[in-house]
């Protein structure tokens, strides 16, 4: 299954593979969370609020593989497994509104 995942800039992915995102109200603090779908609506907030938080020069969106360790309220929480791509958060919103970020489900 591919994720999407909107963060700082700059963190390496191999940081990824072993970063524990924090309880942020689903009472887990296993894995790194993501979105399953491009648009980062899978509930709640977009992206987990993520993408209200962030500039579009500030932000990253990283697409990538990982495997499922919970489902969660507003997205997955995964032990990446390969990075795919990487877009600005500027770039995403685009891609978004020509519908090409669907491209990489």
């Amino acid at each position: 299954m591919r994720f999407f995942r909107m963060q700082q800039k700059g963190i390496k992915f191999e940081d990824m593979m072993n970063f524990d995102s924090g309880d942020g109200g689903d009472g887990q603090a296993e894995g790194l969370t993501v979105s399953g779908r491009p648009d980062g609506h899978d509930g709640g907030s977009k992206f987990g609020g993520a993408w209200e938080t962030y500039g579009d020069d500030e932000a990253e969106v990283i697409v990538l593989d990982g495997r499922v360790i919970a489902k969660i309220y507003d997205g997955y929480r995964i032990r990446p497994t390969r990075e795919i791509t990487r877009f600005s958060k500027g770039q995403w919103r685009e891609m978004l509104e020509t519908e090409e970020a669907w491209d990489y489900e």
